[in-house]
């Protein structure tokens, strides 16, 4: 016997929106030729609704979740303002959760999602086994949206990165530096990745590779990236120059400058990766590759609305506006002539 899963896979929408157009829902917006295809869906399976269909929600819950493993993290927060700001226009509440926090509890976190007490989840991933066993679980039963990540698995909203990456090398490059350092985010995230591989190219443009002596884990906190810089002065000299894939991890590398006497700019120039409001008021002021975060959180609550609709959404939503670009501050200035050691290994 065929069930309202069926139609919704051959007519390519959720379940839901199925539901809500055999049900008759006349709050539900979605275009006529998405209600003809899910009607000829169910009439070609020969789908009758069961009683217990009738008793379905005839409107969405007005939520939408956002799970994300670190509610203090700045960068959370500017994505946490932006989708907030597209919620409120689609006269909905945005329920935050962390993401440790629903991975400890799978079975409760499977019963909230399956009492339809929200209509869609937004996961912004840090790249551990939690994020895959959240979107599995939460995608089965609602549209679910990556987001501040580029997934081939899930429907993702996500930032150039790869361009982010190019312009932190491309700057220090114009400034005369070729020895240029790399402390990468922890975890396995494609955003990683990315950054990664826009890095490498930059460096590709100057005829230069990634040097290993001067690459590590920055991860995304202040201590990790204090550490990071610090384990790459103990094994030698630093590079003139630093780009660091985090802003938080940016401020442990401008402490960690500053306990061993480092000068910066004059001696080391860092850029970091997300302008914060508190980038501009650090002592050297940071220099960062600013992203659209706001853009990303606004974005990823569109991208649920129009899956809720029934629409066709690109699997990977981009945002493209406002392009990656540098803000130029106090940490990062022309290298000095001393400490210049060669560079990377020319191509």
């Amino acid at each position: 016997m065929p069930t309202i899963k069926d139609v919704a896979r051959l007519a390519g929408v959720t379940h839901a929106v199925v539901s809500r157009i055999l049900n008759g829902d006349k709050a539900l917006r979605v275009r006529s030729e998405t209600r003809e295809r899910v009607l000829a869906a169910a009439a070609e399976l020969e789908y009758i609704p069961h009683h217990a269909a009738k008793a379905l929600r005839a409107s969405r819950a007005g939520a939408i979740g956002l799970a994300v493993h670190d509610l203090s993290n700045p960068v959370y927060s500017e994505v946490i303002k932006g989708a907030q700001e597209a919620i409120n226009r689609h006269r909905s509440v945005l329920m935050l959760a962390d993401a440790a926090e629903l991975h400890r509890d799978a079975a409760t976190f499977r019963r909230f999602v399956a009492s339809d007490a929200i209509d869609a989840l937004l996961l912004l991933p840090a790249g551990d086994d939690s994020d895959a066993a959240i979107a599995h679980s939460a995608a089965a039963r609602i549209p679910t949206v990556l987001v501040n990540e580029r997934s081939a698995d899930y429907q993702s909203v996500s930032a150039d990165e790869h361009t982010a990456g190019m312009l932190a090398v491309r700057h220090l490059a114009d400034l005369g530096h070729r020895e240029i350092g790399l402390l990468h985010l922890d975890g396995a995230t494609q955003r990683g990745a990315d950054r990664v591989d826009g890095h490498v190219a930059g460096l590709r443009e100057l005829g230069l590779e990634l040097d290993d002596r001067w690459v590590g884990d920055g991860g995304h906190e202040p201590e990790s990236g204090r550490r990071a810089l610090l384990r790459l002065a103990e094994n030698g000299p630093l590079p003139s120059s630093i780009v660091v894939h985090s802003v938080q991890a940016a401020v442990g590398a401008l402490i960690a400058a500053r306990e061993l006497g480092i000068d910066v700019p004059g001696e080391l120039s860092i850029v970091g990766f997300h302008d914060m409001p508190y980038a501009a008021y650090l002592e050297p002021a940071l220099t960062v590759v600013r992203m659209g975060l706001r853009e990303m959180g606004a974005a990823a609550v569109e991208t649920a609305m129009r899956l809720l609709d029934g629409e066709t959404v690109d699997k990977q939503v981009k945002v493209t506006e406002p392009e990656p670009r540098i803000v130029v501050r106090d940490s990062t200035a022309p290298p000095r002539a001393s400490s210049q050691r060669g560079g990377s290994p020319a191509r």
